[in-house]
């Protein structure tokens, strides 16, 4: 009976160990994920969206496992209607993907987060804003010039800031081309032999 109790208690105290790591562990990762749900949601804005975009990237960011758009709707306390429609913002900007759970029919949802993948996506969504622009401002100019608008000041800012953007989607272009190992590798040599003696 001694011994009885002595299991008992050594098991209680085991139990007692593991739900208390448990719940710092999940102490911990709720703060991570407040965290990371703020920085996204702020990303989300700046890019114009609404905040769901950015507490569903922040709430999958840390999934182990695929999660379903009901755990979603649980878990951010926004409709099915809601994340449905912004779970497609994040599948169309490459930021999440849908995956398949045999013998399950249901949407299932986890983040993207390998470098490669992430870095085109970026990418392709900076490279869009920039033609965007570029077009605008193309257009502007033409629109200018067809109504007798001669100042040349304003036409040489419009033109200077076309070929910035001009510059940059170029810039990005070439980036696109390079894994972001070898690209940081080339930039880190092309710094290193054009380095000037005096910092040397």
């Amino acid at each position: 009976m001694f011994g009885n109790y002595q299991t008992s208690g050594t098991c209680e105290k085991y139990l007692k160990v593991v739900v208390f790591r448990r719940l710092m562990e999940q102490e911990e990762k709720d703060i991570l994920k407040m965290h990371m749900v703020d920085a996204f949601v702020k990303v989300a804005n700046s890019d114009g969206y609404c905040d769901a975009v950015g507490v569903l990237r922040g709430t999958l960011f840390f999934a182990d496992r695929p999660v379903s758009m009901d755990e979603l709707v649980e878990e951010t306390g926004y409709s099915k209607s809601t994340v449905s429609s912004n779970m497609s913002t994040l599948e169309r900007r490459g930021l999440a993907k849908r995956v398949v759970v045999p013998g399950d029919k249901r949407y299932y949802y986890i983040p993207v987060t390998e470098t490669e993948s992430l870095k085109k996506q970026m990418i392709i969504n900076m490279r869009e804003e920039m033609q965007t622009v570029i077009a605008a401002m193309k257009r502007t100019q033409e629109d200018l010039k067809s109504h007798g608008y001669t100042s040349e000041a304003m036409l040489n800012n419009i033109e200077n800031a076309r070929r910035f953007y001009m510059q940059t989607d170029r810039l990005l272009d070439l980036v696109s081309r390079y894994n972001i190992e070898d690209l940081i590798h080339l930039l880190e040599r092309d710094l290193q032999e054009n380095k000037h003696p005096e910092n040397g």
